[in-house]
């Protein structure tokens, strides 16, 4: 609740008050006991619940995923993009790595970075396997440049996706990897129609506005494990509020497929 609308923990106490009866609070404690469950690791074992049974209603209807990096800011006075253009984002920001879902755009695999320079290609490995294991199929994935490697095209190619990532000074040498070739020269042959599917990448960038524009403050916390859970929060309620929508525009019910 109060990562949903974006509470300290001296508000939230108050709000849980107002929605006592929702929250099937039984009893009420103080804004300490708020404070203390950041970085609670039974806290977090809810949350990582929380984040699997988000999946689960389009697990068989989600088949296009995209991976893409981003942070989240400390400090009011600090914008991602702009600090990354003057390479700053060594301190300020707390870094995640996330694999969206191109059609429902729900994260399917979320990420936190060793630190904010690290190279968003090196979870890319993570984000496929855990988006493999919570979906029935995993066909097109693409990415920016920053994921293009024989490796992460041999890594979609292995659980029978395909590979959708810019190619940035590339040659057509596959050097073992039959699926750099096979990309490369599909985008020679059809080219409006390897970017097409390329470019529903820009879908991952639109959860990452909504993620941030949907609560624009910085991340409260101060401890390292305390930010991450708060903003691991913020993916959830991401997840929570998509699920409604698909409940009225989708005719998903998410209630339904969690009681199977």
């Amino acid at each position: 609740m109060a990562q949903y609308f974006g509470l300290s923990n001296r508000v939230a106490h108050g709000y849980m008050l107002l929605f006592k009866e929702k929250l099937c609070l039984t009893s009420l404690f103080s804004y300490k006991t708020i404070e203390r469950a950041c970085g609670d690791l039974e806290v977090w074992q809810i949350l990582e619940e929380v984040f699997e049974l988000t999946n689960v209603p389009v697990a068989d209807l989600e088949h296009e995923f995209g991976p893409d990096g981003s942070g989240f800011a400390t400090s009011c006075k600090q914008n991602y993009e702009t600090d990354r253009a003057k390479g700053q984002t060594h301190k300020v920001y707390e870094k995640i790595i996330v694999m969206v879902g191109l059609r429902y755009k729900l994260i399917s695999a979320f990420k936190f970075a060793d630190k904010p320079s690290a190279h968003d290609s090196l979870y890319f490995e993570f984000l496929l396997n855990e988006t493999v294991r919570r979906y029935q199929r995993v066909g097109l994935v693409c990415g920016d440049s920053g994921f293009l490697s024989r490796y992460n095209c041999d890594l979609v190619a292995s659980v029978g996706g395909v590979p959708r990532f810019y190619p940035k000074n590339s040659l057509l040498c596959s050097k073992g990897s039959k699926a750099w070739r096979v990309m490369l020269e599909e985008l020679v042959l059809d080219p409006q129609n390897w970017l097409e599917g390329y470019y529903r990448c820009s879908n991952v960038e639109g959860c990452f506005s909504v993620l941030k524009r949907d609560d624009s403050l910085p991340l409260r916390k101060r401890l390292d494990e305390c930010k991450r859970q708060e903003a691991f929060s913020r993916a959830c309620n991401l997840n929570l509020k998509r699920l409604c929508y698909f409940n009225y525009f989708e005719d998903i019910d998410a209630r339904e497929s969690w009681h199977k």
